[in-house]
């Protein structure tokens, strides 16, 4: 933290006992920072890569409300909003100041049916009017079979389901980032979800697939579908697509480097386990399963 950041953070909480903590940094978008102020436990994020900031400039406002809504929706599971600097003139670049939630990240079998929970609640819970509506991550000009797939037949269906319709659904309150690594632990109970600044309106199916395909990476396709079958129990007038799944899988890069973060978590992958499960996955939804 410098010193444009520490005097951001004095002037917003009213004190001037200041510290960083500890880097809290497992991703790539942004700058995690555990600080305390005169004895509390805060977080401070930063979006100091102009490329990021250029392909959504506006993401500091629509953390600050996202985190409200979710705090709305949730309770205190989601940290609370202190302060954010969406221009970047007094933090030194665009930040976010929230408090911090308890807990640790559990990224390998993990409990899916108390995962499925606030995705639920968050899904039929009165839909916020001021978050942006939710884009897909895959470039539609790009699509192509993965050089390294051993399951190429199946990869060529889903990128035909990807070409397909995209299902007609409602939209609902999404958190559009929800994996294991950005849900905190504690005692066996969801103690924090973090990392709203993708938060956006749109088919409930894009979050279950972002959860259903990350869990699928790390732990295997019998997850993914465990994920599912929780999320329905909890919300029965879902029908789930092939096509959200399709379309989440695509969108991940060759190397897979936002999986491989979570062994900062200790999920222990590396490249070659993350494309055999991506590619089981892949066979998986192909035959329709």
């Amino acid at each position: 933290m410098d010193e444009a950041g520490r005097a951001w953070i004095v002037q917003a909480t009213g004190t001037s006992n200041v510290r960083a903590v500890r880097s809290l940094n497992f991703g790539v978008s942004s700058d995690l920072t555990l600080v305390e102020a005169d004895g509390r436990a805060l977080v401070l994020r930063r979006w100091d890569r102009p490329d990021l900031l250029d392909q959504d400039p506006d993401v500091v406002s629509n953390e600050m409300r996202a985190l409200k809504a979710g705090r709305a929706v949730l309770g205190g599971v989601v940290p609370e909003p202190i302060a954010g600097d969406r221009s970047g003139r007094r933090a030194g670049c665009p930040a976010v100041l929230m408090t911090r939630v308890p807990g640790a990240s559990v990224v390998r079998d993990l409990d899916v049916g108390r995962l499925a929970a606030p995705a639920a609640a968050l899904h039929t819970a009165t839909v916020p009017r001021d978050l942006p509506t939710s884009q897909h991550w895959f470039d539609p000009g790009g699509l192509a079979i993965p050089a390294w797939t051993s399951a190429p037949a199946a990869w060529a269906a889903l990128l035909d389901i990807v070409r397909g319709p995209e299902p007609a659904a409602s939209a609902v309150f999404l958190h559009r980032d929800y994996h294991p690594g950005n849900v905190l632990w504690s005692h066996g109970a969801i103690s924090g979800i973090v990392d709203w600044a993708s938060a956006s309106l749109g088919p409930p199916g894009i979050d279950v697939a972002h959860t259903r395909t990350n869990l699928a990476l790390v732990d295997g396709v019998d997850a993914a579908a465990a994920y599912l079958a929780a999320y329905t129990a909890r919300v029965p007038s879902y029908r789930h697509a092939a096509w959200w799944d399709a379309a989440d899988l695509v969108g991940f890069d060759d190397d897979f480097s936002g999986v491989l973060a979570f062994n900062t978590l200790g999920a222990r992958l590396d490249v070659a386990t993350l494309r055999d499960r991506a590619d089981a996955f892949a066979v998986t939804l192909a035959r329709g399963s």
